[in-house]
């Protein structure tokens, strides 16, 4: 038994694991093509269901489709509208595994974790590393639920459980409610179907307890995948709401159903599987494949209403949109000096978003790292966005100024990138600061003088006359001789500082003079569009 919660546990883990290398893989990927990409995959409604159903076929698990799907979300890859119709899709194609029991793909994970493992240690394949990562976070993905599925599905085979079936006698709700327990614990529905349709042939089940114990397994399913989205938020948790729901609303039609068939004597679902095939596993692997095709037909004719619904009921985080751009779009770039001024006020957003690391680090409260890790990620993708927007404008037919333009908007936000970094670390290094009184001071000067040059450089970006331009350049001059000046009062402020003490002057002051640093190198690139 602790083998098999070893087991468990350590699947988890890597299936976790895998998550989290998977989102931060594709975040890095979200660029501007990769996006056109996904866009036309997801184009239309059901090209959606179709992308949905070959994915279920080939993954076998609807769970890790609503979680590669989410961790797509979070990165910025693909929006909530083009991911509901894949996992309507995919609870279709996971179906095809209870007919055809025998397909593994096992196999197919380790090669995956092994080739793409193996790249690693390859230079010549440096360029390929992010795609890499983020395959090796599927395969991850997969062998995480496998390793799971491993240490809770013997359970499955003890007598005791088999017995909690067998020993139902003709009532039809105790199958119901113990095929719910069974996919919770053993994190896989087709496996509890496919012990349902075996115990059924042997004849452990009636017809009828196998059909609400099939419909349990899917109610099962649902609350497996609401453990696992427990710590989801916003779009990725509307996503996974959406396939909770999607088998909730099925049962909701399909039991009264069912009950309608038995006592109202109307043929529905048994008398069409009976008419469509005389074995009995053939028969039960129908049920299960009507439940989810029913269940697409319902959740896409209700598509829109459930978007609204969960958008409204799991609203996006206050932060969630900051990633996305707000000015540039693909057709901007048919006008390559407009698309120049709109870049510019992305940037001058992104300027805006560096000030909010700073608040992070005065409060320094719980749920600072979270906070920060969220405007990381935020500043992160928008500037991916900004950076592959301007990179294709190398191609626009510009004149000499405009040329000028587009380096110096490079340029700026290189410079944004190098400062989003500097900042970063910053607030990381405050976290120790707690005992250290003399470096708590410090820390507090340091992030009120460059919150204020930040605030300057906000308006610096959006400004028309030259006034902030101006000022801004005049407060970056010289900094660096302020810092050094500093950084030595502070060290021979108190001869009993601690070795700990005088690392963290050093780290944080070191960390200042290269912020102000490129503070000051955005103000002279912004005095001399002031001059010109």
């Amino acid at each position: 038994m602790l083998q098999a919660i070893a087991t468990a546990l350590g699947g988890l883990g890597i299936f976790f694991a895998g998550m989290y290398l998977l989102k931060e893989n594709l975040k890095k990927l979200a660029g501007r093509r990769f996006k056109q990409l996904v866009a036309v995959w997801t184009r239309g409604r059901f090209a959606g269901l179709g992308l949905g159903v070959v994915a279920g076929g080939v993954m076998q698990s609807t769970t890790a489709v609503t979680f590669i799907l989410a961790s797509m979300i979070a990165s910025g890859v693909l929006n909530v509208g083009g991911a509901l119709p894949i996992i309507t899709g995919a609870n279709v194609g996971a179906t095809f595994l209870v007919l055809l029991a025998t397909l593994n793909i096992q196999l197919f994970v380790l090669f995956v974790l092994g080739i793409a493992g193996i790249s690693f240690t390859f230079d010549r394949l440096s360029e390929f590393r992010t795609v890499a990562s983020a395959v090796f976070g599927v395969g991850l993905v997969f062998f995480g639920l496998k390793l799971l599925q491993t240490g809770v599905v013997p359970m499955t085979q003890e007598p005791w459980f088999t017995g909690l079936l067998t020993l139902a006698g003709p009532s039809l709700i105790i199958p119901l409610l113990v095929a719910i327990v069974l996919t919770v614990v053993a994190q896989s529905s087709t496996s509890v179907v496919l012990l349902i349709i075996t115990l059924a042939t042997a004849g452990g089940l009636s017809f009828e307890q196998a059909m609400m114990g099939i419909y349990g397994a899917n109610l099962g399913s649902s609350l497996q995948n609401y453990l696992l989205s427990s710590s989801l938020n916003g779009r990725p948790k509307q996503v996974a709401m959406y396939q909770i729901s999607f088998n909730l609303i099925t049962a909701s039609v399909m039991l009264p159903m069912f009950v309608i068939e038995r006592f109202g004597h109307v043929p529905l679902i048994e008398h069409l599987v009976q008419a469509i095939s005389s074995t009995l596993a053939t028969r039960l692997a129908l049920v299960q494949i009507s439940f989810n095709i029913v269940g697409a037909a319902l959740m896409t004719t209700l598509l829109p209403t459930m978007r609204r619904f969960l958008a409204h009921r799991f609203p996006p985080l206050p932060d969630e949109d900051d990633g996305e751009p707000a000015y540039i779009h693909e057709q901007a770039a048919q006008e390559p000096d407009s698309a120049l001024d709109l870049a510019r006020l992305e940037q001058r957003r992104l300027a805006s978003y560096l000030p909010r690391y700073l608040d992070i680090t005065r409060r320094n409260g719980k749920d600072s790292t979270a906070r920060l890790d969220r405007q990381n990620r935020s500043f992160t993708a928008l500037g991916t966005t900004v950076r592959d927007f301007l990179t294709g404008l190398r191609e626009a037919p510009f004149d000499a100024v405009g040329y000028d333009r587009l380096n110096r908007a490079i340029n700026l936000q290189r410079l944004l990138d190098g400062l989003n970094e500097t900042l970063v670390e910053l607030a990381r290094t405050s976290r120790p600061t707690d005992d250290a009184a003399l470096a708590r001071r410090l820390l507090a000067n340091v992030v009120e003088g460059i919150d204020a040059v930040l605030l300057t450089m906000v308006d610096a970006l959006g400004d028309g006359t030259g006034e902030d331009r101006a000022l801004f350049r005049a407060m970056t001059r010289h900094r660096g001789e302020v810092m050094q000046r500093l950084r030595e009062a502070y060290l021979a402020a108190d001869a009993q500082l601690s070795t700990a003490e005088k690392g963290t002057i050093l780290i944080v002051t070191n960390l200042a003079e290269r912020a102000l640093w490129l503070l000051g190198q955005i103000a002279e690139q912004e005095e001399m569009v002031r001059e010109g």
